[in-house]
């Protein structure tokens, strides 16, 4: 699996935590046996009372990259996101590289206003 977004820490107790929350989604190819891994992850976490979202992790099989796997995948996470109440999803990126690339595409918006100090920009995107 080629993580696309690095730059945000999840270590292992938390994405158990995260699956429990249902904040992974998975996209499976369904012409393989049903034990196969997924071809692609993304993991949020979730701030409901704010209704805001944090993408802090997709990537997709390393002999699968590069055929829109992510992108399709986020697409539709945002929409169940959407669908759940949510009203913003936010990631962090190196501006400029493949996550950024990814974001823009699904129409997040680099927030010049926050940066980490490691060089990191916003991605915001309204749903």
């Amino acid at each position: 699996m080629v993580t696309l977004l690095r730059e945000v820490a999840v270590d292992p107790g938390e994405l158990v935590a995260l699956v429990q929350l249902r904040g992974v989604f998975v996209l499976c190819d369904i012409t393989l046996p049903t034990t196969a891994p997924p071809v692609a992850a993304a993991a949020f976490r979730f701030d409901r009372p704010a209704k805001t979202a944090q993408l802090v992790g997709i990537g997709a099989a390393q002999s699968l990259c590069r055929q829109g796997l992510g992108r399709r995948l986020l697409t539709g996470a945002l929409m169940v996101l959407r669908a759940d109440g949510f009203e913003r999803v936010q990631a962090w990126a190196e501006p400029g590289g493949t996550a950024a690339a990814l974001l823009t595409s699904a129409g997040f918006a680099a927030r010049g206003d926050l940066a980490q100090a490691d060089g990191l920009a916003c991605f915001l995107l309204l749903l």
